[in-house]
């Protein structure tokens, strides 16, 4: 306003009368009533939420005037931690990104709003250099943000341009920025929001926590969403305020020795956002397995695991593939259950350790099998694993199949089981190649499902976890592949007395004297010496000492099916299962005499893992280990064998002689060349 105006203004003031002075401080009053509330407040508060001016640059380029030549070839630097990117060069206080043939990319560090609203506005200054043509930007978010505005911008050459961008939050918690382009500088990055409500701290959930000698409950209080807001906590059950309570950081925690009520407000300037609280308790302890299970499902509980003689609580398994560790606690046994979680062992537990200490998981029962899982306050450094020991008592328990639910998650073994009918192994162990097979077992009883329960096989000391079990009396059924270092348990007794037929569906060694077919020699089956047993393949075998259902560790139980061996239609045959002999004297077999033998017209039963002697009907046949060695005592075949052979006096061989005269031809006649003769 003029001077002159002015003294105007202020002489006709003086010179008014009290009551139109009044009028006037009135109407100037209430003018300015209207005006503050449009000034102050209007719109919330300001909050820059991030500004990176990029001023720490001292190279060439950009804001001082340089838009082409050699120029932004120093370093690139930062006011605000936590940028990253590829291509980028420092210019005069700005950023170059990018080149002719590559582009440029830089990305901020997490951007954190503190409104309630999560909207905010981004602002830069972007410039092209060189070739109007290649100049462009692109302004991406990461997902879960939101952007409205020109994020696909074609920058001009030489030329400083101010961009805005509105920034929402639709599911992401905080935004990262990253600029991608060719041949252009950037400056100035700022992220604002307007402020007019703000988020309440973030409390942990409520939880229990265990006192041990002195506790602190670490991690109780943790600020979101960011350092710009002062929040402040009681534990007395008060309201927190600026002059009530505590003030929080953002690493804070709250150091509580009983149940405590923890309450917490954050402020921005004269903005607060809402209380929130959090109870935590303290928790409920059992004292080893049995107290455990006597508690409900879904309880979180503290495991306490006394080392004395009352409990003597021991590694039994752990298995590193699903991290589960089985623990038994005298006849108690349950499973410590990480599966699907990160929680881990440290040191690994080892079979038959001693247990001690205690550990903090929720109680639950899935199919019959109790166990504890993890939650966020189980670690398992209050746990001690000692020496492994020895004790006789952390062996298996030895049951039948019947009693497996009462032994669920703990070790036992249990013998003579077909897998598929009587009992089920675990997938995890591998073991398809099982399937139909007799075995021993020895693992962790385990759920499988709601209804069935599976063994989970492992070896331990003298405990094999699966041993195959060929019985000479029931049905073998060959593995659909060969099984590799299998033990094998063989139910048959072998004299060393007696010659034996035998074979086996894997390779092995036994000591005595083992003999193979070779050829035939008129109607003598010529054994010759072998070395070794190999799968499928029959034998004769005279063992060094008597041998009761010997078994064979680290073998491989091989697909091969039993073989025949042939020579001039004569066949030595293997079998593994319980077979029944054809009886139209084509078929013979050895009996413990020493003799061979046709079947009884009612039949003849060759039980397993043993061999026959097949030939064309009718025919003799003898064994011999050379042509002239004649086995002992194998001379005579047939069932009337004791009779010899029958022939009439054409010379024709009889079966079934009726009345007449006849010549009995005796294997021992035709070694001394002597004949009988018989009336009938």
């Amino acid at each position: 306003m003029p001077m002159e105006s002015y003294l105007c203004t202020r002489l006709n003031y003086l010179t008014m009368s009290i009551s139109t002075k009044r009028i006037l401080f009135l109407s100037l009053l209430m003018c300015a009533l209207m005006l503050t509330p449009q000034n102050v407040w209007a719109d919330g508060v300001a909050h820059v939420a991030f500004w990176e001016t990029f001023n720490v640059n001292n190279g060439s380029g950009g804001r001082d005037g340089q838009f082409s030549g050699s120029i932004a070839s120093s370093n690139i630097h930062y006011d605000i931690d936590g940028w990253s990117g590829s291509s980028i060069k420092g210019a005069k206080a700005c950023l170059k990104f990018g080149t002719t043939a590559v582009n440029g990319s830089c990305m901020t560090p997490e951007i954190v709003l503190i409104g309630t609203a999560k909207t905010a506005t981004l602002t830069f200054n972007a410039a092209g250099w060189g070739d109007d043509s290649q100049n462009r930007l692109t302004v991406t978010a990461n997902e879960g943000v939101t952007l409205l505005g020109d994020t696909e911008i074609t920058l001009v050459n030489g030329t400083w341009t101010p961009y805005t961008i509105t920034i929402t939050l639709t599911t992401a918690k905080s935004v990262q920025l990253t600029f991608t382009g060719k041949r252009g500088f950037l400056d100035d990055v700022k992220v604002e929001e307007n402020v007019t409500a703000i988020n309440a701290p973030t409390l942990t959930e409520g939880y229990y926590f265990w006192p041990h000698t002195t506790e602190t409950a670490k991690g109780i209080i943790t600020l979101e969403p960011s350092d710009s807001t002062t929040v402040y906590y009681t534990t007395d059950g008060t309201e927190p305020s600026p002059t009530n309570g505590s003030v929080a950081t953002l690493t804070s925690n709250v150091s509580i020795t009983g149940t405590t009520t923890v309450k917490a407000r954050a402020y921005y300037g004269e903005i607060a956002s809402s209380v929130v609280e959090k109870c935590y308790e303290v928790g409920q302890t059992v004292n080893g397995i049995e107290e455990f299970r006597e508690n409900p499902d879904d309880v979180e509980l503290r495991v306490f695991f006394a080392d004395d003689n009352e409990h003597e609580t021991r590694v039994l398994y752990y298995d590193q593939s699903s991290n589960q560790l089985f623990l038994r606690e005298n006849t108690r046994a349950f499973c410590i259950d990480f599966g699907g979680t990160t929680a881990t062992f440290n040191p690994i537990p080892q079979y038959n350790q001693h247990v001690a200490g205690w550990i903090v998981g929720r109680k639950t029962t899935e199919n019959g099998m109790l166990k504890l899982v993890p939650t966020n306050n189980t670690v398992t450094d209050y746990l001690a694993f000692a020496e492994a020991v020895r004790e006789s008592t952390v062996a298996p328990h030895t049951i039948y199949n019947e009693e497996m639910n009462v032994h669920i998650a703990n070790w036992v073994t249990i013998s003579n089981q077909r897998v598929g009918t009587d009992i089920t192994l675990s997938d995890r162990f591998g073991t398809n190649a099982y399937d139909g097979a007799i075995i021993d077992v020895s693992g962790i009883v385990i759920p499988d499902g709601s209804t069935s329960l599976v063994v989970a096989p492992f070896t331990r000391d003298y405990y094999k976890g699966v041993v195959y079990v060929i019985d000479e009396n029931k049905e073998f059924v060959s593995p659909t592949s060969d099984i590799e270092h299998a033990n094998v348990r063989l139910r048959r007794s072998l004299s060393k007395d007696n010659w034996n037929t035998f074979a086996l569906p894997f390779d092995a060694s036994i000591a005595g004297d083992l003999r193979e077919f070779d050829y035939l020699n008129g109607n003598t089956m010529v054994f010759k010496e072998a070395t070794t047993i190999e799968a499928g393949k029959p034998y004769l075998i005279k063992t060094s000492n008597n041998m009761v259902n010997p078994e064979w560790e680290d073998v491989t139980l091989k697909a091969t099916p039993a073989q025949t061996v042939t020579s001039n239609d004569y066949s030595f045959v293997a079998v593994y299962s319980p077979t029944d002999m054809a009886t139209d004297r084509t078929e013979l077999f050895l009996k413990s005499d020493g003799k061979l033998y046709y079947p009884s017209s009612s039949g003849a039963h060759l039980r397993g893992m043993r061999a026959f002697f097949r030939v064309p009907m009718g025919q003799m046949a003898r064994l011999a280990f050379s042509d002239d060695e004649m086995i002992s005592g194998v001379d005579m075949m047939g069932a009337e064998s004791d009779k010899g052979e029958i022939y009439n006096l054409n010379g024709q061989r009889v079966l079934k002689p009726g009345k007449g005269l006849y010549i009995v031809c005796s294997d021992k006649a035709l070694m001394q060349g002597k004949n009988k003769i018989i009336i009938r």
